[in-house]
């Protein structure tokens, strides 16, 4: 699907490397030429690259700019195709492509582990969690203390988007909405959004990059929230830090991460950890499959005797659930002290608990 890159979308992005302003070329998918333009336009585009001045190239892939540190060489593929491409069209305008190489990346493992995973969702019929896509704006909207109004013509950031579902659901707020991840499959997010997001679709987006080093200007977003995220990278508090910069003054940050969990979900992550040292994910994901209908089981018969309260979920849904508890390479947990520690140390206001589930909780700050 071609996406409407808007102005003042292109104008929040910037090379995650050296934070410089991006120039982009637009590849016509049909008669192959190029056009260069620098961020200040707005154009539908499906492909093309965006170019810094430090030599760095990233692709844009199905509307997606995909802004990862490595720049084209994260994506070989496509680092060799418009390599063809350069030789039909402007020399310049990718000329870092060869020199820019492969490299071992340390968060290598999370993209394709959660690659992975959002690779199955089925948009149509799964939900996420088990909860509705209006329990999730409801849900949203208590977590973050605002109102549908309050966030009218406001620009957001849900720094973890996952499937983009909960992104483009919250464009019909009325605001301008970004949704980064470090999955692959972003793609289909994008070309899907108008189901979520209706008239509104042209105001949500999607970039692929990675959370410690966010490929966004400095005092961006009124509003950013992660949820369920940061506690899957390598330090939580530095992936936190690494959002402060791009929430505006006056604006609001939010992150929900898991608590201190009971002795037998730790049991329960500790089975997923041992399987991933022997499994790929692919094995992983089959074994989840195969999981999934006798935890269906035992969570009804767990609902039914009163002893536990479970969300209600399909066999598949469940698979994707268990496939999240075992897959990341990281699950830290934190306490609801150490987390407003961070929002107080790094100049936040008015910070409150919220969103308190029994394996989590929320928290959200006002910067000064």
């Amino acid at each position: 699907m071609e996406c409407v890159l808007t102005d003042k979308f292109l104008q929040l992005l910037c090379c995650p490397n050296c934070r410089q302003t991006l120039e982009m070329t637009v590849f016509d998918d049909h008669d192959q030429s190029a056009a260069s333009s620098t961020v200040s336009d707005s154009h539908g585009v499906n492909s093309g690259i965006l170019t810094c001045t430090c030599g760095v190239s990233y692709p844009i892939i199905d509307g997606v700019p995909r802004l990862l540190e490595r720049g084209l060489a994260a994506f070989p593929q496509v680092a060799q195709g418009q390599s063809n491409h350069e030789r039909e069209t402007d020399a310049g305008v990718i000329s870092s492509i060869a020199a820019q190489g492969r490299s071992n990346d340390d968060y290598d493992y999370i993209r394709r582990s959660f690659s992975k995973e959002w690779g199955i969702f089925d948009y149509d019929t799964d939900k996420t969690w088990g909860w509705t896509l209006e329990e999730r704006k409801k849900i949203f909207l208590d977590d973050v203390g605002l109102s549908k109004s309050d966030l009218e013509g406001k620009t957001l950031l849900d720094a973890g988007c996952g499937n983009g579902t909960l992104t483009a659901a919250v464009g019909t707020f009325g605001a301008e909405v970004v949704g980064i991840d470090l999955n692959d499959r972003l793609g289909e997010a994008n070309h899907l959004k108008s189901k979520q997001a209706g008239k509104y679709a042209d105001n949500v987006h999607f970039v692929q990059g990675n959370l410690i080093n966010p490929p966004f200007k400095s005092k961006t977003f009124d509003l950013i929230y992660s949820s369920g995220v940061i506690h899957h990278t390598p330090d939580s508090k530095e992936t936190f830090k690494s959002l402060v910069p791009l929430t505006k003054e006056g604006g609001r940050l939010y992150v929900w991460v898991y608590g201190k969990r009971h002795i037998a979900v730790r049991v329960f992550f500790g089975i997923g950890r041992q399987l991933k040292k022997f499994m790929s994910l692919e094995s992983l994901m089959r074994t989840c499959r195969l999981v999934s209908p006798f935890y269906k089981l035992g969570t009804e018969l767990l609902n039914t005797l009163g002893i536990s309260r479970f969300r209600k979920r399909t066999a598949r849904e469940i698979t994707l659930d268990l496939f999240d508890a075992w897959a990341p390479q990281y699950n830290h947990w934190h306490s609801e002290k150490e987390v407003q520690k961070w929002f107080y140390e790094s100049g936040f206001t008015n910070v409150r608990i919220s969103g308190r589930q029994k394996h989590g909780f929320g928290c959200y700050g006002d910067k000064i």
